[in-house]
């Protein structure tokens, strides 16, 4: 799924991310046995942000909370790639979201 995002550099952004199969049906990814969310220049990286089940993601049920903290964008300005990739318990792997993310300088320190 393709999802464009805008925020300002150094602000707090949570992405709330609801997983759907092709059908438009809601998938449960509670059980999923990674969930990776990346911020890089290209689809080709590396990555400037990113946040995994350990820091900075959460799941419940369908819905996939990425939480992104104001050190994390800080020194970021300009139009990226961003992306969530799922690993599932029997391995399979999925890129559930990407699409550009802009940054935009924040005026105030």
């Amino acid at each position: 799924m393709s999802q464009d995002v805008t925020m300002y550099s150094g602000d707090s952004k949570t992405l709330a991310i609801s997983i759907v199969d092709g059908d438009g049906d809601a998938v449960d990814v509670s059980t999923a046995e990674s969930v990776i969310y990346a911020i890089a220049d290209s689809s080709r990286g590396p990555a400037h942000v990113t946040k995994t089940l350990a820091d900075g993601v959460s799941v419940a049920g369908s819905t996939v909370t990425v939480t992104l903290e104001p050190d994390d964008t800080e020194d970021l300005a300009g139009v990226y790639y961003h992306e969530l990739q799922i690993t599932d318990e029997s391995g399979n792997v999925d890129t559930a979201l990407s699409g550009a993310i802009t940054v935009q300088r924040d005026l105030v320190p």
